[in-house]
Order: C-alpha cells, then sequence, then structure tokens
C-alpha cells in the first residue's frame, strides 16, 4: 500500500476509535433505569477493537494496549488536522452571514414609528 493510503487508512482507523471512546463515555455518563446500553456498548466496543487490530496489522505489531494507545492518538491527531478546514469553512460563513445587508423588518419599523409619536 502506498504511503498516503497508508496514512488514510490509519487516520480512518483511528478517529473511528476514538469517537466509539466518546460514545461510550457518552453512553456511561447518561445512564437511567430505562436505558439499555448492552448493545450500543457491545458494538462500539468491537467497533475499537477490530480498528485497533487493523492499524495494528498496518503498522506490523502487536495488539496490545500500546495499539490501543498508538491507534487513539493516531486518532485524535487527524481530527485536529480536519480542524483547520473546520475553521476555514466557519471563517467564511461567519463573513458572509456578517457582510450581508439585512432585510427592513416592519415590526422594527412599527416600533419605531410608534416611539416617534409619542
Amino acid at each position: 500500500m502506498s504511503p498516503e493510503m497508508d496514512t488514510i487508512v490509519n487516520a480512518f482507523l483511528g478517529s473511528a476509535a476514538l469517537t466509539s471512546l466518546l460514545i461510550i463515555l457518552a453512553l456511561l455518563g447518561t445512564l437511567n433505569p430505562y436505558h439499555r446500553p448492552a448493545i450500543p456498548l457491545t458494538v462500539v466496543t468491537m467497533v475499537i477493537v477490530i480498528s485497533t487490530y487493523l492499524a495494528s496489522i498496518s503498522w506490523g505489531g502487536d495488539m496490545g494496549t500500546l495499539a490501543i494507545r498508538s491507534n487513539l492518538v493516531n486518532g485524535a491527531l487527524s481530527i485536529l488536522d480536519l480542524l483547520y478546514l473546520a475553521f476555514s469553512v466557519l471563517t467564511a460563513l461567519i463573513l458572509r452571514a456578517s457582510l450581508r445587508s439585512r432585510p427592513d423588518d416592519p415590526l422594527i419599523a412599527l416600533s419605531e414609528a410608534e416611539s416617534d409619536s409619542e
């Protein structure tokens, strides 16, 4: 596999594991008597294990706590790399919203007319 494709696959696997870990934390944080988290916890745990296993095969290492840690760190770093794109899109949207002219509001005109008549 090419180095670029290997980087993309490892970033995807790490991001999947990190997102699954965040889902586990959210499930545990919202426990209540009517909540049945067994199936979602099982599925996201399987996603973590499978993505870590595939990443460890890609790296040529063994499956262990170091592989899980490396996979989660790789996912966090790949998500941080996408923040530049997200911030630039957000900046463009904020600039577009702040530079456009606001339409005339009839309620504001009515309010100003009533305050002038008093």
